[in-house]
């Protein structure tokens, strides 16, 4: 009898077991649920990425704005714009004009082992202008020596005016060119809303235009004495030939 008792007693504890392990799956799928919907709620949603296909590019399009002020190409962005004023409208110069600018990058290219450069561009709007220019930078150390070298802004080739007719651009906006007006509104509005705005006050130029000044190192100053040698003025540059 008591033999029996024992085993009644195992077969009991057996099937406690058994149910025991038929549950734990369960407990532990809904506590990995669980732990993904809190990490889930940490994280939080990720933000869809930016869409530039409405803009003026053909595809490849943008992926993303970046700063573009204190990349070299593009850091002499205001001496380009006052050569830009001067080379396309007649005393331009003299009024107060504004522009608006925004940096676009692209995607890197693979063509077999070789990874091209990151593609970059600037979109400057000028609103006196009535003309959005696709710029691609500037050689700072070339605009040192030659202002023709800080005039890359006004030789845009991608320059687009407001106002011409939509069958001038179809080379630049492809088969859509009746499109381009809502696509330059579209690249303005890109522009004030992510852009670096610029405002030109009224100047007077020089004979051939603006050259990027050369930056002098800073020389600490020591004390001054009568028997010091007196500092050479600095050589008054000759006037280039007009053009």
């Amino acid at each position: 009898m008591r033999l029996l008792s024992i085993f009644a007693l195992l077969f009991l504890i057996s099937v406690f077991l058994h149910e025991c392990m038929k549950e734990r799956p369960v407990l532990e799928e809904q506590t990995t649920v669980q732990e993904g919907e809190s990490a889930a709620e940490f994280v939080g949603p990720q933000a869809p990425p930016e869409d530039f296909s409405a803009l003026v590019f053909k595809p490849p399009y943008p992926v993303r704005h970046f700063e573009f002020e204190n990349e070299n190409e593009f850091s002499i962005i205001q001496t380009e714009l006052k050569n830009l004023i001067i080379g396309w409208e007649d005393n331009g110069f003299r009024n107060r004009n504004s522009f608006c600018a925004v940096g676009y990058e692209f995607s890197r290219v693979q063509q077999g082992r070789k990874r091209e450069r990151l593609k970059r561009e600037v979109l400057v709007y000028w609103r006196e202008g009535r003309m959005l220019y696709r710029w691609t930078g500037g050689d700072p150390n070339e605009a040192k020596k030659d202002f023709y070298s800080a005039r890359s802004l006004l030789y845009s080739p991608h320059s687009i005016p407001l106002d011409a007719p939509a069958e001038a651009l179809d080379d630049m906006f492809g088969d859509d060119p009746e499109r381009y007006k809502e696509r330059a509104e579209s690249a303005i509005a890109d522009c004030e809303k992510h852009g670096k705005q610029y405002v030109i006050e009224p100047f007077v130029p020089p004979p051939r235009g603006f050259n990027v000044p050369e930056r002098r190192p800073r020389v600490p100053a020591g004390p001054s004495t009568s028997e010091s040698a007196p500092t050479p003025a600095a050589p008054v540059p000759t006037p280039a030939e007009p053009d």
